[in-house]
């Protein structure tokens, strides 16, 4: 139960910090709305996703070997700080010359995937922040590696405050828009990246240099995991590439709001996996069948979990869409609901994948469905996106999940099969979908662009009818953790008291 613990409380405070942080942009969305424009959210939206696939290409995703070599390095302190030193000194490097190749082809750059976007200063200040976003990452993942997630909520807590003050300067006070939002990017990037070095050196865990060794094994681990790691990107930008040059910039910041709120479900489920995968690792590493039954039930609940938060998001986002957002961005909330299926699929492939990211061939392998999948994510929405427009994009993403997790289910089972049942997951996944549409028919059909009393009471009672549907579905299961939990209450009172 203390490993599960553990899992718990870094779930919690990951999925806090990375709200905080990633989903600066939906905690500011009435300020967002309010005072940019569709198409300067359609700026920001687009620099986003470029800076997703330019971080993996910078750091050859690095950032996953900080974790999986921290394990094997942590009894050598030496060979650990120069680890340190060397992935930060390769980032460093490699992001410079990708700097001076952006600046060589930068007309190349805005033509094909900035139509309608100045490089001055829009791209190029994308571009500069590049390097300092790709270290701010991997600092965080030393952290986590350690398995310090009270110190890296703490962090995320004063970035995000910062970024907060900073985005509302630029944005309410100077009036900068777009602008606003990417200054405020590079601002508190350069600024993390000085305190990482601070911190680094203090703690005593890192020497500068380049180490032939530890990288070549690092970058023979990260590089075969790029494909999976950048198709997916390369997908979710292409979406907006293709929605800006089918449509506008402006249905490019509808679909970036409506993106926001599938996305929160990501972010959980990330985190989430994130806490679950070390211990995972400690399970599979002492397997017997008493810790893979722990696996398995675990696994159950969290995606059971995860089906209720699906129905919150699809139910009640067209609400939160017309409360935060002006009138512009109303139609945003129709997109949602596709979005939350297409991440709810994906909830699937988390748990099957931990599977091939613990065995070091199969790791390698994985690459295989991700590209498969964003391959599929690209021609869907190049066919779909200019006779759907965003609803395109959507659905795109949504077969392309589906895809993804068919072939990961089958490569896991294949290296090992620890017991999923597909079927199960499946029926937890599709129960969430039949309650979300039924729950969504009045908005479609009575009240698309407009919030009703009535209609928000229908789907109260459809929440709660769901709610009663999971508790009866596991009740034992239920009940028996409530007791686990109260128990433990009670031995911790009595400790207390003892201890008084």
């Amino acid at each position: 139960m203390n490993s599960k613990k553990k899992v718990f409380e870094n779930s919690f405070l990951y999925t806090f910090s990375k709200l905080l942080v990633k989903g600066i942009s939906f905690l500011l969305l009435p300020i967002y709305t309010m005072y940019l424009t569709p198409e300067d959210y359609g700026i920001t939206n687009l620099a986003a996703s470029f800076t997703q696939v330019a971080t993996f290409i910078i750091a050859m995703s690095l950032h996953v070997a900080i974790i999986r070599f921290y394990a094997e390095l942590k009894e050598d302190k030496m060979r650990l700080k120069r680890f340190y030193g060397t992935i930060i000194t390769f980032i460093s490097i490699s992001g410079l010359v990708f700097f001076i190749v952006s600046m060589l082809f930068k007309n190349f750059i805005v033509d094909l995937f900035f139509d309608g976007i100045p490089f001055f200063p829009y791209i190029l200040l994308t571009i500069v922040t590049l390097t300092f976003y790709t270290l701010h990452t991997i600092h965080g993942r030393i952290i986590e590696s350690m398995q310090q997630g009270k110190k890296l909520t703490i962090i995320n807590l004063i970035v995000f405050g910062l970024q907060v003050s900073i985005n509302i300067y630029l944005i309410v006070v100077l009036e900068l828009g777009a602008l606003g939002i990417l200054l405020g990017s590079f601002v508190v990037n350069l600024g993390y990246v000085i305190y990482m070095m601070i911190d680094l050196k203090r703690r005593d865990l890192i020497v500068f240099c380049v180490d032939l060794e530890l990288l070549k094994e690092s970058l023979s681990y990260s590089i075969p995991l790029m494909p999976h790691h950048l198709s997916t990107s390369i997908a979710t930008f292409a979406s907006r590439v293709f929605i800006n040059k089918s449509t506008t910039l402006a249905t490019v910041g509808l679909y970036s709001v409506a993106w926001q709120f599938g996305g929160l479900i990501d972010i959980v489920q990330s985190s989430v996996h994130r806490a679950f995968t070390p211990w995972f690792y400690n399970l599979m590493n002492v397997r017997n069948e008493k810790n893979i039954n722990e696996i398995k039930e675990f696994s159950y609940i969290l995606i059971t979990l995860y089906s209720l938060m699906y129905v919150i998001i699809g139910l009640f986002s067209q609400e939160i869409i017309i409360f935060m957002t002006t009138s512009k961005y109303i139609m945003a909330w129709t997109a949602i609901p596709i979005l939350v299926m297409a991440f709810s699929v994906k909830s699937i492939y988390y748990f099957y994948v931990s599977v091939l990211f613990y065995y070091k061939k199969a790791s390698k392998k994985i690459f295989i469905a991700t590209l498969i999948g964003s391959f599929a994510d690209i021609f869907l929405a190049f066919i779909l996106v200019p006779i759907l427009g965003m609803y395109g994009s959507a659905i795109s993403f949504l077969l392309a999940k589906i895809i993804v997790v068919v072939i990961v289910v089958k490569m896991s089972i294949g290296y090992d099969n620890i017991g999923y049942k597909l079927f199960d997951m499946i029926k937890i996944i599709l129960s969430s979908f039949v309650f979300m549409v039924v729950g969504l028919y009045f908005s479609y059909t009575k009240f698309l662009l407009v919030f009703s009393w009535y209609n928000l009471g229908y789907k109260i009672l459809v929440l709660i009818i769901y709610i009663l549907y999971i508790y009866i579905k596991n009740k034992s299961l239920i009940n028996e953790y409530i007791k686990l939990i109260i128990l433990k209450l009670q031995e911790s009172n009595r400790d207390n008291k003892s201890n008084s």
